[in-house]
C-alpha cells in the first residue's frame, strides 16, 4: 500500500462508517456544524464583554491610541514596539468607533471565534470531523480564552494567527509535491510574518512546527521530495522573523521598560496557567486519560490519537511555555501566561480528540463536566474585577468626591496611564508631577518633574488624591512632609489602592 492510499484508509476510518453503511451519517460531517464552534466561541466572548473594567494593561493601549498617528509612531520606537501593529490597528478602529469596552475589546472577541474555526479545520484534517467540532467547543469553553477575548491588547489576534499558521502548515504538509504545496508553504510564510509583526513572542510557534516537520519527514517519501519539503518550510519559517527584524530590534532595546513587569517565573507555582482553575485543569486531565484509556481498550489508539495531530498538538502545546521557562532561568523573566496564550488551540485539539474517543454519550457528558468547572472562573472573569483590577469603580469614586482644583499623585508610574481608560474620575484630575505627558514625552506614562518642583506644586492645592501600586499603603512621606494628612483610603484589589489627602491646616504630620 503506498503512503497516499494508507492516508486515504487513515482518513476513512477517523471519519466514521461511510453514508449508507449505518443507519444515518454522522452529523459531524455536515459542513454547517463546522460554523457552530465559532459563532459559539464568539456568543461566549460578547457575553459580559463589558462587565469587566479596563485593567492597566488595557489603559495602556488607550495611552497609545489617545495621541496622532506620527506621535503613535515616535512612542513606538521608545516602547511597546511588539504592540506597534496593534495600536495602529486600534488607533484605526477607536477613530471610527471610540474607546468603550466593547469597541476595544471585539478585535480580541472575533479573533478567538476566528481560532475556534481554525481548531475545528485542524480537527477535521488531523482526526476527524467531531473531532474538529469538540475540539472548537472545548476551546469556547476554556476561561483564558474569555480573559484574552476580553482584553483591549493583541493577544487574542495573536492566537487566531497561530492557529492559522498552524493551519496552513498541515495543508502544506498534505499537499502533494509541487505547486500546490509550493502554494500553501507561501501562504504560510504570511501567516507567520503577519504573526511576528503582531507579536513577535507568537513566533515560538515556530519551533513547535519544525518538529511537525520533522515527524512528517519520516513518513516516507523520495529523498528529493523530502528536500524539497525541508527547504521550502524553511525559507517559509524565515518569513516570520525576516519581517520582525525591526520590532525584534526595537524589543530588544526596550526590553527593560517591556519585562519589568514580570516577576521571575511568576507561574511556576500555579496550577491553573492556561486552564484559568486547578479544577479545570484537573478535570481536563481526567477527560484526556479517560480519552486515551478507552481508545487503548478498543484497539483504537493509532486510530483515534492520529501521530499528525500528536506531531502538531504536542509540541505547539509544550515547546512555547518550556523555551520561555528556560530563557527566564537564564537570562530575564518573561514567562507569563499572555504570551503563551496561542497553545491554547493545541490544548483545545487534545481535548476534543479526547471527548470523541469517550463516545457520544460519554463524551457530551464530559464536555458537560468541563463547562461546570469552567463556570465559576468564567463568572469571575466577567465580574468588574474579572480581568484584575477596577479602574472603573476607583474612577466613580473620584468622580463623587473630587472637588475643583483636586490633584493626583501617582505613587508609581505604572498608574499613570490608568487616567486613560475613563473620561471621568482620574482624566478629571491634575497631574500635579507630571512634566510632560505621554504625548509629549513619547511614551506610555509621561515623565516627572523634580522633588523640588514638586513640593512648589503641591503648595499651590489643598486636597490631593495619592493611588498606590503596591501592599504598602502607608502615608505617603511627600505628602507628609508637604503638610498633608490622609482622610480616607480606598482599597480595590491586593495591589490597587488610592487615598483621599487634605492640607493640614493645623500643622499636623501624620
Amino acid at each position: 500500500m503506498t503512503r497516499q492510499q494508507a492516508e486515504a484508509a487513515e482518513t476513512v476510518q477517523a471519519a466514521g462508517p461511510p453514508a449508507g453503511s449505518e443507519s444515518h451519517r454522522p452529523l459531524a460531517s455536515l459542513p454547517l456544524l463546522r460554523a457552530v464552534p465559532p459563532l459559539v466561541t464568539l456568543a461566549v466572548m460578547l457575553t459580559g464583554i463589558t462587565g469587566p473594567s479596563y485593567i492597566p494593561d488595557e489603559s495602556a493601549t488607550l495611552s497609545a491610541v489617545h495621541r496622532s498617528f506620527p506621535g503613535l509612531l515616535r512612542m513606538l520606537l521608545n516602547i511597546d514596539a511588539v504592540h506597534g501593529a496593534y495600536y495602529a490597528l486600534m488607533w484605526v478602529i477607536t477613530r471610527l468607533a471610540g474607546t468603550g469596552e466593547l469597541t476595544t475589546r471585539l478585535p480580541s472577541a472575533l479573533a478567538m471565534a476566528a481560532a475556534a474555526a481554525g481548531v475545528v479545520a485542524l480537527g477535521r484534517r488531523l482526526v476527524s470531523p467531531a473531532a474538529g467540532i469538540a475540539g472548537g467547543l472545548a476551546f469556547a469553553v476554556l476561561p483564558v480564552v474569555s480573559y484574552f477575548g476580553h482584553d483591549a491588547r493583541s493577544y487574542g489576534i495573536m492566537t487566531a494567527l497561530a492557529t492559522l499558521a498552524s493551519y496552513l502548515l498541515i495543508r502544506a504538509l498534505d499537499a502533494s509535491p509541487g505547486k500546490g504545496r509550493r502554494r500553501w508553504l507561501a501562504w504560510y510564510g504570511v501567516s507567520l510574518a503577519a504573526l511576528g509583526v503582531t507579536q513577535v513572542f507568537g513566533l515560538l510557534v515556530i519551533v513547535a512546527h519544525a518538529v511537525t516537520v520533522a515527524w512528517h519527514q519520516r513518513r516516507g517519501g523520495t529523498e528529493r521530495d523530502r528536500r524539497s519539503l525541508m527547504t521550502g518550510w524553511l525559507l517559509a519559517a524565515a518569513a516570520g522573523p525576516f519581517f520582525s527584524v525591526p520590532v525584534l530590534l526595537l524589543a530588544w532595546q526596550q526590553r527593560r521598560t517591556s519585562l519589568s513587569l514580570i516577576g521571575t517565573l511568576p507561574f511556576l507555582s500555579r496550577v491553573d496557567g492556561l486552564f484559568g482553575s486547578g479544577w479545570l485543569a484537573l478535570a481536563v486531565a481526567v477527560v484526556v486519560a479517560a480519552g486515551i484509556a478507552v481508545s487503548t481498550l478498543h484497539g483504537r489508539l493509532r486510530e483515534r490519537w492520529p501521530a499528525g495531530l500528536i506531531s502538531l498538538s504536542v509540541p505547539w502545546l509544550v515547546l512555547p511555555p518550556a523555551l520561555l521557562l528556560a530563557a527566564s532561568a537564564l537570562f530575564a523573566p518573561v514567562y507569563t501566561v499572555r504570551y503563551l496564550v496561542f497553545c491554547l488551540p493545541a490544548l483545545a485539539l487534545i481535548i476534543g480528540t479526547a471527548l470523541v474517543a469517550l463516545g457520544r454519550i460519554a463524551g457530551v457528558a464530559a464536555l458537560a463536566v468541563l463547562v461546570v468547572a469552567a463556570l465559576p472562573v468564567q463568572v469571575q472573569y466577567r465580574s468588574p474585577t474579572g480581568l484584575g483590577r477596577n479602574i472603573r469603580e476607583m474612577d466613580r469614586v473620584i468622580e463623587r468626591w473630587h472637588q475643583p482644583g483636586d490633584a493626583v499623585v501617582f505613587g508609581d508610574w505604572r498608574n499613570q496611564y490608568q487616567r486613560f481608560a475613563y473620561p471621568y474620575g482620574l482624566a478629571s484630575l491634575r497631574d500635579i508631577a507630571l512634566a510632560r505627558t505621554p504625548a509629549q514625552a513619547n511614551n506610555l506614562a509621561g515623565t516627572k518633574v523634580p522633588p523640588k518642583v514638586l513640593r512648589a506644586r503641591l503648595a499651590t492645592v489643598s486636597r490631593v488624591w495619592f493611588v498606590g501600586y503596591t501592599h504598602d499603603n502607608r502615608p505617603s512621606p511627600t505628602l507628609r512632609r508637604a503638610g498633608f494628612r490622609r482622610v480616607r483610603t480606598w482599597h480595590f484589589s491586593p495591589l490597587i489602592w488610592f487615598a483621599l489627602y487634605v492640607r493640614d491646616t493645623g500643622g499636623a504630620r501624620t
